[in-house]
């Protein structure tokens, strides 16, 4: 069982290092380290990724190692994990779920209150919104191509708008985070 330290203080974080691994059937490795974040405002950024996701079922959980021990996390969490884990180099990111001690009522009000600066500060937030099914990354594309006016509601056939609808049902959409637009990097369980 992991046991979380102490954050050493105010404008700390704690970050995730996940580990390579050239096998995709490789245990999921990681590290944590706490971080200070810069202390200049909202403006600039750090070098690390935050994940906004949604946590999903607590059923079916699967195993992550922290510094060699044994972790369960949301099947959800294990899928976006494997799919950002490169075959050579570590990632450093922000996900809530770990970073934040999720028993310490103290620390994960603390932690929660300063959501918004840890995504503003972060040098990408990835978004996973699910594996990837039938027609997901063409509604992608074509909310992309919409946003930017070259699409109108006409053009795009019945199957084309369903398959957005159904994009725009997915639970992450439910949520109230607030990002940088510009940060962003959608994904679904494949690119």
């Amino acid at each position: 069982m992991y046991v979380y330290r102490s954050l050493p203080g105010l404008g700390f974080i704690r970050l995730l290092r996940l580990r390579p691994a050239s096998r995709g059937d490789a245990d999921i490795q990681c590290q944590l380290f706490d971080y200070q974040l810069l202390q200049n405002g909202f403006e600039g950024t750090d070098l690390y990724e935050a994940l906004s996701y949604v946590w999903g079922s607590t059923s079916n959980r699967r195993s992550i190692f922290i510094d060699q021990c044994e972790v369960k996390v949301t099947s959800n969490l294990h899928a976006v994990l494997l799919h950002l884990r490169h075959p050579f180099f570590e990632r450093v990111l922000w996900v809530d779920a770990l970073c934040i001690n999720q028993n310490n009522v103290d620390e994960k009000e603390k932690q929660v209150g300063a959501m918004a600066m840890t995504y503003a500060k972060a040098a990408c937030v990835i978004v996973w919104l699910g594996e990837a099914t039938e027609g997901s990354n063409q509604a992608m594309e074509d909310i992309r191509l919409a946003s930017a006016e070259h699409l109108s509601g006409s053009f795009l056939d019945e199957i084309r708008r369903e398959a957005i609808v159904t994009v725009l049902q997915i639970p992450w959409f439910e949520c109230m985070w607030v990002c940088n637009q510009s940060k962003l990097d959608v994904s679904f369980g494949y690119r």
